[in-house]
């Protein structure tokens, strides 16, 4: 039978208020510092993938020693994990975080406060308002923009189709009654659209989806001819969403013009910014983001492009009532008379994700942002002229941001192939996504060491 006493088993977890165990809890905390830094940071030269073998997981019935457990992470789990620290990955919209980020998530775990409500995180809470006012505003989203963070961009973009269809049939919030509504986005756009359907009880069949171009923007034109057809149809058009750096391509809606037409068919405006958001921090890239303050909500992910580790995303509205309305939560158990974030998120419990937002914003500015954004576009350009030069390789598309698409010229050699090969010789990770009926390869460039 285990010992179970104060001195040996809480001892080897938790830190004693007597402070006698504090020499071993901050020996522990420097083993996993070395772990991080000498396991994970420091593998820029290691494969894509050490070791693809079957994982087996056995919890044993007595607890084992922490410097085990931390052996068999160096040897079990760390070598088949994705090494996205590999200048050469460029697969997928994973960025490697910032060094204080890192530290960061770790402070926030330990600190373990919590965002539902003010009482149980008052530095915090004040520090998301704060923040979400901000984005708020480089997006010119007007003064009486708020927002929340959450759990990725998925539940961002449910969340905003949920703050759309309450706006538009007040009702639903308790009666459920829905009728006809409809919304629309472009073919390109994300999947978590038709989650956000199903989620709210609309169905993924209202959600239409309008052609794109080429490059994966939104055919103006044909949107037009939907929104008209479903009214035609006695549907009651709803949602309109502009997409600000499309999955595959990378591509962005024209904002304004969107916006426009949503505003004349007195729909809800959504941009999806969650990945081509950063953009907003170059002049480079500015343009692309007029309409903005058209924007009823607007979801923005910091984990993609502006190096702050997973998770942390947002939704931003324009005005901040619309959250409130949306949700329309009370928690009876806490002060309603302060800022309660739990009133203002489909997540109750969350993290304090807020501080190591707020820790890269301060360690880099925005100069640095802007400096880091501009450093993806000149790499990018780097690789393109490379795809242009090589007779083997072609471009897509044209890329908007730092996301390129290509293909293989080779008739003998697919797009496929060519992929698999460039991951056995370590030379390149890339993904394979599927576009306009074909296979094709996609680079995101976002180490900033990549090449």
């Amino acid at each position: 039978m285990p010992d179970f006493s104060e001195q040996s088993f809480l001892n080897a977890h938790f830190l004693n208020p007597d402070r006698s165990n504090l020499p071993e809890i901050r020996k522990l905390g420097y083993a996993f510092v070395d772990l991080i830094v000498d396991g994970v940071l420091d593998t820029q030269n290691q494969a894509f993938i050490q070791d693809s073998s079957p994982f087996v997981s056995i919890i044993p019935e007595q607890g084992e020693a922490l410097t085990e457990i931390i052996d068999a992470v160096r040897s079990q789990i760390l070598p088949r994990t994705i090494n996205f620290h590999n200048p050469r990955y460029m697969g997928h919209m994973d960025s490697i975080p910032a060094a204080v980020s890192i530290w960061a998530d770790a402070l926030i775990s330990a600190v373990n406060n919590n965002m539902l409500s003010y009482e149980l995180s008052p530095i915090f809470t004040q520090m998301e308002a704060q923040l979400m006012q901000w984005f708020g505003n480089l997006f010119g989203m007007g003064t009486d923009c708020f927002g929340t963070l959450t759990a990725g961009g998925s539940l961002a973009n449910i969340s905003a189709m949920l703050l759309a269809r309450n706006w538009k049939q007040p009702q639903s919030k308790d009666l459920g009654n829905i009728d006809h509504l409809v919304a629309f986005v472009s073919d390109a756009a994300h999947t978590s659209f038709e989650k956000a359907m199903n989620v709210v009880g609309l169905g993924k069949d209202n959600l239409l989806r309008v052609p794109s171009n080429d490059r994966g923007e939104i055919i103006l034109e044909a949107l037009e001819s939907m929104v008209q057809q479903q009214i035609q149809l006695g549907k009651q058009p709803f949602f309109i969403a502009a997409i600000a750096g499309t999955t595959i391509t990378g591509a962005v809606d024209p904002i304004q013009a969107v916006g426009r037409l949503a505003k004349q068919y007195d729909c809800w405006f959504h941009v999806d910014a969650a990945y081509g958001g950063a953009g907003i921090f170059t002049p480079k890239l500015q343009p692309l983001f007029q309409g903005c303050d058209l924007a009823d909500s607007l979801t923005f992910n910091p984990q993609k492009w502006l190096w702050v580790s997973r998770t942390c995303a947002m939704l931003l509205v324009k005005n901040r009532q619309h959250l409130i309305d949306g949700f329309d939560g009370k928690l009876p158990y806490m002060d309603d008379q302060t800022l309660n974030f739990g009133n203002l998120n489909l997540q109750g419990t969350r993290r304090t994700d807020s501080l190591k937002l707020w820790m890269v914003l301060k360690s880099m500015g925005t100069s640095g942002c802007q400096y880091m954004v501009e450093r993806s576009l000149e790499l990018s350009d780097r690789l393109v002229k490379w795809i242009n030069d090589d007779p083997e390789l072609e471009l897509v598309c044209e890329p908007t941001l730092n996301i390129i698409c290509l293909r293989s010229a080779n008739p003998d050699v697919s797009s496929s192939d060519l992929r698999q090969k460039w991951i056995d010789e370590g030379k390149l990770w890339l993904s394979l996504p599927l576009w306009k009926g074909d296979r094709i390869l996609k680079a995101v460039i976002l180490h900033p060491y990549a090449g």
